[in-house]
């Protein structure tokens, strides 16, 4: 039996990486997704938009190991762009870092994806209708169906190049790999408040949180043949999210005693909650 949902204010607050060359993965960052430098320390830097200093992603230097062979982890996280003009800009200046090969729509999403120096995938989307808001009716938030388009016709779209990106720009979603749908879903769903919505395709389930045409929320796509990562591999680090309030971490908190999950540390006087679950695709919960 499914838990308490998530609120529909719930959203992604920034993704966490963790690297081997730190200077190369933020210059890549700074230069070719166009994100500014916040601040940093000796091993970690913090990359967001400077005009409201939000967060966006977080980079990790380690000394640690490149997986040999494909692990479960992140396929890639979605730099959600506020218009169409934004997603053209990004697009003309992310293909002069790297050949753009791939371009989609669904039923309410249009975007592209690249990889950063160490193979993070990263995708620049937009919500199709997010300048016609009067118009959304026409756009099906429930379609997942992924048609592949021009990558060039992206490009057509834009107004004007810009140096950083716009304001408004968030995390979308992040898409994982994982060995166990099943188990993954379990926990997602059951334990910390996802809900799943209809995937055109067996191997793949959506979860998202609250009101679905903002697509805030988790793909999961099976590879069976996936080995689990260990904590000193380069790739993912965590994903962090941010609840709307303290009643938000009450319910996942009860939810996870139902499910019957303890795997989770929780830290009360920070309303701050981390959990792995079975793909050891940790994320973490805190309170605004």
């Amino acid at each position: 039996m499914a838990g308490i949902a998530l609120p529909e204010e719930t959203r992604v607050d920034f993704i966490a990486l963790k690297v081997a060359d730190l200077a190369k993965v933020s210059q890549w960052y700074q230069q070719v997704a166009r994100l500014d430098l916040l601040r940093q320390n000796s091993d970690t830097i913090y990359l967001g938009t400077r005009l409201n200093q939000q967060v966006l992603v977080v980079l990790h230097r380690i000394k640690g190991l490149s997986p040999q062979k494909p692990v479960t982890g992140l396929e890639h996280f979605a730099i959600l762009l506020p218009n169409p003009g934004a997603l053209g800009a990004a697009y003309r200046i992310v293909k002069q870092d790297q050949p753009v090969t791939k371009a989609f729509q669904t039923g309410y999403q249009q975007g592209f994806l690249a990889k950063d120096p160490e193979g993070n995938g990263v995708a620049f989307t937009i919500d199709r209708a997010i300048e016609q808001y009067q118009e959304e009716r026409q756009y099906n938030w429930e379609d997942e169906t992924e048609e592949i388009i021009d990558p060039a016709e992206i490009g057509k779209r834009v107004t004007r190049d810009y140096d950083r990106l716009p304001s408004g720009t968030t995390i979308g979603y992040v898409q994982f790999r994982v060995a166990d749908l099943a188990s993954t879903s379990h926990y997602l769903e059951d334990g910390l408040g996802f809900r799943e919505k209809p995937s055109p395709n067996n191997g793949e389930v959506f979860l998202a949180a609250g009101d679905y045409r903002h697509h805030i929320g988790i793909n999961l796509r099976l590879e069976e043949t996936l080995l689990l990562p260990t904590p000193d591999m380069y790739g993912l680090d965590y994903v962090s999210f941010i609840l709307p309030d303290k009643m938000a971490m009450e319910n996942i908190l009860m939810n996870l005693d139902a499910a019957g999950l303890t795997d989770y540390d929780y830290h009360h006087e920070n309303q701050f909650l981390m959990i792995a679950g079975p793909n050891r695709l940790t994320l973490w919960f805190r309170v605004a």
